[in-house]
């Protein structure tokens, strides 16, 4: 069953495509993070045809942030129509780091961009953003996402060290993309332990999708045989489900 969600890359921080997903409604075209890798492929996409353009980032590492400041330029500048980007901040703390990355350090103008919270976007496809645990330095600056995706229930983990907050949001139906690592860790989500956990969430209807693979041939293997699958790529073609 394909999902609601298309990915640009579904790699972890040194992988060649890393994990970047997007989807569009009511003419609008919804980034989640953007690595350099996902800038590249956004710039082969349609997207200047889009109304609004968001980008919604779950936490300030450079695999998923890195590409925003690029990202905010070539749309004003390439787009010939001088288009602004949402850039959507999980909570007021990480707004205030993304002002000083992309205004102080990336050297954006205010023009370019509309920065916010998500508490504070008013859009129907966007319900919350879900605190969880990834890095130490970054502590309560690591989020993912509840989403209403065409109406499906969509939970986005971002990267995350446990499932555990993602839960009260899970259910029949529910499409889960959460991230998965072969190797073991204290900052990721170790496949081999939570294997059992995701099977039986697909037995109570709920559709998994893995995402941020460390080693994505190791990943395919242990899931051979399990309801789980990968999260779908884009393939350069279609952009509305």
């Amino acid at each position: 069953m394909k999902g609601p969600l298309l990915f640009l890359g579904r790699g972890s921080a040194f992988a060649d495509e890393q994990n970047s997903a997007f989807f569009t409604e009511d003419n609008e075209l919804v980034l989640i993070d953007c690595p350099a890798t996902s800038y590249q492929k956004i710039k082969k996409m349609d997207w200047a045809k889009f109304d609004n353009i968001f980008i919604l980032v779950t936490h300030t590492h450079g695999d998923h942030s890195g590409s925003v400041g690029t990202m905010l330029q070539y749309v004003w500048f390439a787009s010939g129509m001088k288009k602004k980007v949402t850039v959507v901040a999980p909570s007021e703390e990480v707004r205030k780091d993304l002002e000083l990355l992309l205004m102080l350090i990336e050297g954006c103008e205010k023009e370019w961009l509309e920065l916010t919270t998500a508490d504070r976007l008013g859009r129907k496809w966007l319900i919350s953003s879900v605190p969880t645990v990834h890095v130490k330095p970054l502590e309560g600056r690591c989020f993912g996402y509840h989403l209403n995706v065409g109406g499906k229930n969509v939970i986005y983990t971002g990267d995350s060290s446990t499932i555990e907050p993602f839960m009260p949001y899970i259910s029949e139906g529910t499409y889960l993309y959460t991230e998965a690592a072969f190797y073991k860790s204290d900052v990721h989500m170790y496949l081999r332990d939570k294997l059992p956990d995701f099977v039986r969430l697909t037995e109570e209807g709920v559709h998994v999708y893995l995402m941020h693979l460390d080693n994505e041939e190791e990943i395919k293997k242990m899931i051979a045989g399990t309801p789980l699958q990968l999260a779908e790529l884009w393939n350069g073609k279609a952009e509305v489900r």
